[in-house]
Protein backbone atom coordinates (compact mmCIF):
# COMPACT_ATOMS: atom_id res chain seq x y z
CA UNK A 1 0.00 0.00 0.00
CA UNK A 2 1.29 3.44 -0.95
CA UNK A 3 0.66 6.86 0.53
CA UNK A 4 -1.86 8.75 -1.63
CA UNK A 5 0.04 11.98 -1.13
CA UNK A 6 3.72 11.26 -1.81
CA UNK A 7 3.72 7.75 -3.30
CA UNK A 8 5.99 6.10 -0.73
CA UNK A 9 5.22 2.64 0.69
CA UNK A 10 3.16 2.79 3.90
CA UNK A 11 4.81 1.31 7.01
CA UNK A 12 3.99 1.31 10.74
CA UNK A 13 7.29 0.33 12.36
CA UNK A 14 9.76 3.22 12.02
CA UNK A 15 8.54 6.76 12.74
CA UNK A 16 11.79 8.25 11.41
CA UNK A 17 11.53 6.57 8.00
CA UNK A 18 9.39 7.53 4.97
CA UNK A 19 5.81 6.25 4.84
CA UNK A 20 5.20 5.98 8.58
CA UNK A 21 1.67 5.96 10.01
CA UNK A 22 0.67 4.73 13.49
CA UNK A 23 -0.89 1.26 13.27
CA UNK A 24 -4.11 2.29 15.05
CA UNK A 25 -4.55 5.23 12.66
CA UNK A 26 -3.97 3.00 9.64
CA UNK A 27 -6.50 0.45 10.86
CA UNK A 28 -9.07 3.18 11.54
CA UNK A 29 -8.59 4.75 8.08
CA UNK A 30 -8.98 1.37 6.38
CA UNK A 31 -12.06 0.48 8.43
CA UNK A 32 -13.68 3.80 7.49
CA UNK A 33 -12.77 3.39 3.83
CA UNK A 34 -10.74 6.61 3.81
CA UNK A 35 -7.61 7.39 1.82
CA UNK A 36 -4.37 6.60 3.60
CA UNK A 37 -1.69 9.28 4.02
CA UNK A 38 1.60 8.90 5.83
CA UNK A 39 2.19 11.02 8.92
CA UNK A 40 4.44 13.41 6.98
CA UNK A 41 1.83 14.07 4.27
CA UNK A 42 -0.97 14.42 6.83
CA UNK A 43 1.05 17.08 8.66
CA UNK A 44 1.78 18.94 5.41
CA UNK A 45 -1.79 18.80 4.11
CA UNK A 46 -3.55 19.80 7.31
CA UNK A 47 -1.03 21.92 9.19
CA UNK A 48 1.48 23.04 6.55
CA UNK A 49 4.29 21.63 8.69
CA UNK A 50 7.14 19.38 7.62
CA UNK A 51 7.42 16.77 10.36
CA UNK A 52 10.26 14.88 8.67
CA UNK A 53 12.59 15.75 5.81
CA UNK A 54 14.04 12.78 3.98
CA UNK A 55 17.11 13.30 1.82
CA UNK A 56 16.10 10.89 -0.93
CA UNK A 57 18.06 11.05 -4.17
CA UNK A 58 15.68 12.27 -6.84
CA UNK A 59 18.17 11.51 -9.59
CA UNK A 60 18.18 11.56 -13.36
CA UNK A 61 18.68 7.78 -13.34
CA UNK A 62 15.49 7.40 -11.35
CA UNK A 63 13.66 9.78 -13.69
CA UNK A 64 14.81 7.74 -16.68
CA UNK A 65 13.15 4.66 -15.15
CA UNK A 66 9.92 6.56 -14.50
CA UNK A 67 9.84 7.76 -18.10
CA UNK A 68 9.20 4.17 -19.23
CA UNK A 69 5.74 4.37 -17.61
CA UNK A 70 4.19 6.61 -20.29
CA UNK A 71 5.01 8.06 -23.71
CA UNK A 72 3.31 11.43 -23.09
CA UNK A 73 5.36 13.77 -20.91
CA UNK A 74 4.22 16.94 -19.16
CA UNK A 75 7.42 18.86 -18.43
CA UNK A 76 6.60 21.54 -15.85
CA UNK A 77 8.80 24.65 -15.83
CA UNK A 78 8.65 27.62 -13.44
CA UNK A 79 8.53 30.85 -15.48
CA UNK A 80 9.91 32.79 -12.50
CA UNK A 81 13.00 30.55 -12.38
CA UNK A 82 13.16 29.44 -16.01
CA UNK A 83 16.96 29.05 -16.07
CA UNK A 84 16.94 26.95 -12.91
CA UNK A 85 14.03 24.70 -13.90
CA UNK A 86 14.50 24.12 -17.63
CA UNK A 87 17.34 21.63 -17.63
CA UNK A 88 19.25 20.46 -20.67
CA UNK A 89 19.98 17.13 -19.00
CA UNK A 90 16.24 16.49 -18.60
CA UNK A 91 15.58 17.64 -22.16
CA UNK A 92 18.03 15.02 -23.41
CA UNK A 93 16.20 12.27 -21.50
CA UNK A 94 12.86 13.10 -23.13
CA UNK A 95 14.21 13.56 -26.66
CA UNK A 96 12.26 10.54 -27.98
CA UNK A 97 9.10 11.30 -26.00
CA UNK A 98 5.93 13.22 -26.82
CA UNK A 99 6.60 16.27 -24.63
CA UNK A 100 4.28 19.12 -23.66
CA UNK A 101 5.76 22.04 -21.76
CA UNK A 102 3.60 23.42 -18.95
CA UNK A 103 4.89 26.86 -17.99
CA UNK A 104 3.64 27.31 -14.43
CA UNK A 105 3.31 30.34 -12.12
CA UNK A 106 2.52 32.84 -14.89
CA UNK A 107 0.35 34.68 -12.35
CA UNK A 108 3.61 35.99 -10.84
CA UNK A 109 4.66 37.80 -14.00
CA UNK A 110 3.86 41.55 -13.98
CA UNK A 111 0.70 42.36 -15.93
CA UNK A 112 2.64 44.58 -18.33
CA UNK A 113 4.04 41.41 -19.92
CA UNK A 114 1.27 39.80 -21.99
CA UNK A 115 0.64 36.04 -22.29
CA UNK A 116 1.48 36.16 -25.99
CA UNK A 117 4.84 37.78 -25.17
CA UNK A 118 5.56 35.10 -22.58
CA UNK A 119 4.66 32.31 -24.99
CA UNK A 120 6.77 33.76 -27.82
CA UNK A 121 9.75 34.12 -25.48
CA UNK A 122 9.36 30.54 -24.20
CA UNK A 123 8.98 29.17 -27.75
CA UNK A 124 12.20 30.89 -28.79
CA UNK A 125 14.00 29.46 -25.76
CA UNK A 126 12.69 25.90 -26.14
CA UNK A 127 12.80 25.80 -29.96
CA UNK A 128 9.51 23.88 -30.13
CA UNK A 129 6.11 24.45 -31.70
CA UNK A 130 3.73 26.80 -29.90
CA UNK A 131 1.15 23.98 -29.67
CA UNK A 132 3.47 22.17 -27.26
CA UNK A 133 3.57 25.10 -24.83
CA UNK A 134 0.81 25.80 -22.32
CA UNK A 135 0.82 28.71 -19.87
CA UNK A 136 -0.57 27.89 -16.44
CA UNK A 137 -1.14 29.04 -12.92
CA UNK A 138 -1.97 26.05 -10.75
CA UNK A 139 -2.54 28.45 -7.86
CA UNK A 140 -5.55 30.17 -9.43
CA UNK A 141 -6.29 27.48 -12.07
CA UNK A 142 -5.51 29.82 -14.95
CA UNK A 143 -5.21 27.83 -18.18
CA UNK A 144 -6.32 24.57 -16.55
CA UNK A 145 -9.64 24.10 -18.40
CA UNK A 146 -8.00 24.78 -21.75
CA UNK A 147 -5.22 22.32 -20.97
CA UNK A 148 -7.74 19.64 -20.02
CA UNK A 149 -9.54 20.04 -23.35
CA UNK A 150 -6.18 19.81 -25.10
CA UNK A 151 -5.13 16.63 -23.27
CA UNK A 152 -8.51 14.93 -23.73
CA UNK A 153 -8.07 15.40 -27.47
CA UNK A 154 -4.97 13.20 -27.46
CA UNK A 155 -5.16 9.55 -28.49
CA UNK A 156 -3.04 8.38 -25.57
CA UNK A 157 -4.73 9.35 -22.27
CA UNK A 158 -1.85 8.62 -19.89
CA UNK A 159 0.61 11.36 -18.94
CA UNK A 160 3.71 11.50 -16.75
CA UNK A 161 4.76 14.80 -15.17
CA UNK A 162 8.39 15.70 -14.61
CA UNK A 163 10.42 18.66 -13.41
CA UNK A 164 12.79 19.87 -10.73
CA UNK A 165 11.78 20.59 -7.15
CA UNK A 166 9.35 23.41 -6.33
CA UNK A 167 7.94 23.96 -9.85
CA UNK A 168 4.45 22.97 -8.67
CA UNK A 169 4.00 19.54 -10.30
CA UNK A 170 1.61 18.19 -7.68
CA UNK A 171 -0.34 21.47 -7.64
CA UNK A 172 -0.78 21.28 -11.42
CA UNK A 173 -2.02 17.69 -11.24
CA UNK A 174 -4.43 18.41 -8.41
CA UNK A 175 -5.83 21.28 -10.49
CA UNK A 176 -6.16 19.07 -13.58
CA UNK A 177 -7.90 16.31 -11.64
CA UNK A 178 -10.04 18.66 -9.58
CA UNK A 179 -8.91 16.92 -6.39
CA UNK A 180 -6.67 17.54 -3.41
CA UNK A 181 -5.21 14.05 -3.44
CA UNK A 182 -1.52 14.77 -3.97
CA UNK A 183 0.38 16.42 -1.15
CA UNK A 184 1.50 19.93 -2.04
CA UNK A 185 3.66 22.22 0.04
CA UNK A 186 6.21 25.01 -0.20
CA UNK A 187 8.94 22.56 0.80
CA UNK A 188 11.15 20.97 -1.89
CA UNK A 189 11.03 17.20 -2.35
CA UNK A 190 7.46 16.68 -1.11
CA UNK A 191 6.74 13.84 -3.56
CA UNK A 192 8.95 10.87 -2.67
CA UNK A 193 7.92 8.22 -5.21
CA UNK A 194 5.88 8.08 -8.42
CA UNK A 195 2.15 8.42 -7.73
CA UNK A 196 -0.45 7.51 -10.35
CA UNK A 197 -4.12 8.36 -10.27
CA UNK A 198 -7.01 8.32 -12.72
CA UNK A 199 -9.47 11.13 -13.28
CA UNK A 200 -12.78 9.44 -14.10
CA UNK A 201 -14.42 12.75 -14.92
CA UNK A 202 -11.92 13.53 -17.67
CA UNK A 203 -10.86 10.02 -18.62
CA UNK A 204 -7.18 10.83 -18.07
CA UNK A 205 -4.44 9.14 -16.05
CA UNK A 206 -1.58 11.08 -14.51
CA UNK A 207 1.70 9.99 -12.95
CA UNK A 208 3.39 12.42 -10.57
CA UNK A 209 7.13 11.97 -10.07
CA UNK A 210 9.58 13.28 -7.48
CA UNK A 211 11.19 16.60 -8.34
CA UNK A 212 14.77 16.40 -9.56
CA UNK A 213 17.10 17.99 -7.01
CA UNK A 214 19.41 20.64 -8.46
CA UNK A 215 22.70 21.96 -7.07
CA UNK A 216 23.21 25.21 -8.95
CA UNK A 217 20.39 27.51 -7.84
CA UNK A 218 20.94 30.03 -5.06
CA UNK A 219 17.93 28.48 -3.35
CA UNK A 220 19.73 25.12 -3.29
CA UNK A 221 22.13 26.58 -0.71
CA UNK A 222 19.27 26.97 1.77
CA UNK A 223 17.57 24.31 3.89
CA UNK A 224 14.02 23.29 3.00
CA UNK A 225 12.43 25.59 5.59
CA UNK A 226 14.31 28.62 4.30
CA UNK A 227 13.51 27.74 0.68
CA UNK A 228 9.81 27.70 1.51
CA UNK A 229 10.06 31.25 2.89
CA UNK A 230 11.72 32.54 -0.28
CA UNK A 231 9.07 31.45 -2.79
CA UNK A 232 7.09 34.36 -4.29
CA UNK A 233 3.36 34.56 -3.57
CA UNK A 234 2.48 37.85 -5.25
CA UNK A 235 3.40 39.54 -8.50
CA UNK A 236 7.16 39.76 -8.81
CA UNK A 237 8.60 42.96 -7.44
CA UNK A 238 10.38 45.38 -9.81
CA UNK A 239 13.25 47.50 -8.47
CA UNK A 240 14.61 50.16 -10.84
CA UNK A 241 18.16 51.51 -10.68
CA UNK A 242 19.96 54.35 -12.52
CA UNK A 243 23.64 54.59 -11.56
CA UNK A 244 24.66 58.06 -12.84
CA UNK A 245 27.96 59.35 -11.47
CA UNK A 246 29.41 56.64 -9.27
CA UNK A 247 29.45 52.88 -9.00
CA UNK A 248 26.54 51.54 -6.97
CA UNK A 249 26.18 48.19 -5.22
CA UNK A 250 22.89 46.30 -5.21
CA UNK A 251 22.42 43.26 -3.00
CA UNK A 252 19.89 40.65 -4.15
CA UNK A 253 19.45 38.88 -0.87
CA UNK A 254 22.69 38.34 1.02
CA UNK A 255 24.29 35.98 -1.45
CA UNK A 256 24.38 38.03 -4.64
CA UNK A 257 26.24 41.33 -4.87
CA UNK A 258 25.96 43.44 -8.02
CA UNK A 259 28.36 46.34 -8.61
CA UNK A 260 26.99 48.55 -11.41
CA UNK A 261 29.11 51.10 -13.27
CA UNK A 262 27.59 54.51 -14.16
CA UNK A 263 28.77 54.42 -17.77
CA UNK A 264 28.60 57.46 -20.06
CA UNK A 265 25.66 59.89 -19.90
CA UNK A 266 22.73 59.46 -19.90
CA UNK A 267 23.76 56.25 -18.12
CA UNK A 268 22.18 52.80 -17.86
CA UNK A 269 18.77 51.90 -16.47
CA UNK A 270 18.11 48.40 -15.21
CA UNK A 271 15.55 46.50 -13.17
CA UNK A 272 15.97 43.77 -10.58
CA UNK A 273 12.90 41.51 -10.74
CA UNK A 274 12.51 39.16 -7.80
CA UNK A 275 10.25 37.62 -5.18
CA UNK A 276 8.69 40.07 -2.76
CA UNK A 277 10.35 38.05 0.01
CA UNK A 278 13.92 38.72 -1.15
CA UNK A 279 15.74 41.81 0.12
CA UNK A 280 16.96 44.10 -2.68
CA UNK A 281 19.14 46.89 -1.29
CA UNK A 282 21.23 49.63 -2.94
CA UNK A 283 24.26 51.21 -1.26
CA UNK A 284 27.79 52.51 -1.79
CA UNK A 285 30.46 49.90 -2.64
CA UNK A 286 32.46 50.91 0.45
CA UNK A 287 29.44 50.45 2.71
CA UNK A 288 28.65 47.13 1.02
CA UNK A 289 32.13 45.80 1.71
CA UNK A 290 32.09 47.04 5.30
CA UNK A 291 28.59 45.82 6.19
CA UNK A 292 28.10 42.70 4.07
CA UNK A 293 29.02 40.15 6.72
CA UNK A 294 26.99 41.81 9.50
CA UNK A 295 24.00 42.09 7.13
CA UNK A 296 24.23 38.48 5.88
CA UNK A 297 21.15 36.63 7.11
CA UNK A 298 19.95 39.58 9.23
CA UNK A 299 19.12 42.68 7.19
CA UNK A 300 19.73 40.82 3.92
CA UNK A 301 17.36 37.86 3.30
CA UNK A 302 18.09 35.12 2.28
CA UNK A 303 19.82 33.39 4.03
CA UNK A 304 17.37 32.89 6.87
CA UNK A 305 19.87 33.12 9.71
CA UNK A 306 23.04 35.02 10.44
CA UNK A 307 26.04 33.59 8.62
CA UNK A 308 29.65 34.36 7.78
CA UNK A 309 31.03 35.17 4.36
CA UNK A 310 33.59 32.38 4.70
CA UNK A 311 30.70 29.90 5.01
CA UNK A 312 30.57 30.14 1.22
CA UNK A 313 33.08 29.99 -1.60
CA UNK A 314 32.71 33.03 -3.87
CA UNK A 315 33.43 33.97 -7.44
CA UNK A 316 32.83 37.11 -9.52
CA UNK A 317 31.90 37.63 -13.15
CA UNK A 318 32.07 40.90 -15.06
CA UNK A 319 29.40 41.42 -17.73
CA UNK A 320 28.62 44.01 -20.37
CA UNK A 321 24.91 43.90 -21.18
CA UNK A 322 22.92 45.75 -23.81
CA UNK A 323 19.38 47.10 -24.01
CA UNK A 324 16.88 44.25 -23.89
CA UNK A 325 19.25 41.70 -22.39
CA UNK A 326 18.84 40.05 -19.01
CA UNK A 327 20.98 38.08 -16.61
CA UNK A 328 19.15 35.45 -14.56
CA UNK A 329 20.16 34.53 -11.00
CA UNK A 330 18.85 30.99 -10.61
CA UNK A 331 16.28 30.77 -7.83
CA UNK A 332 16.26 34.51 -7.03
CA UNK A 333 15.08 36.41 -10.11
CA UNK A 334 16.78 38.39 -12.86
CA UNK A 335 18.30 41.70 -13.92
CA UNK A 336 16.75 43.37 -16.97
CA UNK A 337 18.52 46.11 -18.95
CA UNK A 338 16.10 48.87 -19.97
CA UNK A 339 18.86 51.12 -21.28
CA UNK A 340 22.34 49.95 -21.99
CA UNK A 341 25.13 49.36 -22.16
CA UNK A 342 25.34 48.20 -18.55
CA UNK A 343 28.61 47.04 -17.02
CA UNK A 344 28.19 45.04 -13.85
CA UNK A 345 30.24 42.71 -11.69
CA UNK A 346 28.22 39.96 -10.01
CA UNK A 347 29.70 38.26 -6.95
CA UNK A 348 27.93 35.00 -6.10
CA UNK A 349 28.54 31.57 -4.53
CA UNK A 350 30.40 29.16 -6.81
CA UNK A 351 28.22 26.80 -8.88
CA UNK A 352 25.41 29.39 -9.06
CA UNK A 353 26.56 30.89 -12.33
CA UNK A 354 24.37 33.76 -13.67
CA UNK A 355 22.88 33.20 -17.14
CA UNK A 356 22.76 35.94 -19.80
CA UNK A 357 19.70 35.74 -22.06
CA UNK A 358 17.42 37.74 -24.34
CA UNK A 359 14.92 39.63 -22.27
CA UNK A 360 11.54 38.28 -21.23
CA UNK A 361 10.84 41.90 -20.35
CA UNK A 362 10.87 44.34 -23.27
CA UNK A 363 13.22 47.33 -22.79
CA UNK A 364 10.36 49.86 -22.67
CA UNK A 365 8.07 47.99 -20.26
CA UNK A 366 9.19 49.56 -16.99
CA UNK A 367 11.60 52.24 -18.20
CA UNK A 368 11.40 55.38 -16.05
Amino acid sequence: MKCKGCGVEIQTSNEEAPGYIPLDVLEARLAEGKEVYCKRCFSLKHYGKLSNHFELEHSLDLLEKYLTLASNVLYIIDIFDFEGTFRREIQELVADKNVYYLINKVDLIPKEITPSEIKTWVRNRLKVQSTRIRLLSAKNERGVSGLLRFLKGKKEKRFITIGVTNVGKSSVLNALAGTNTLTISRYPGTTLKAVEFHSKVHGLSFIDTPGIITRDRVTDLMDSSCQSKMLPEKKLKIHTFKPKKKTRTIFIGGLVRVDAEPGTPPGPIFHVISSEKVTVHETKPETATDKWESWLGTFLFPPCSRQKLHDYEWESVKLRLFTGQEVAIKGLGWINVARGPLEITITHPVNTKPVVRNGLVGPLKFKK
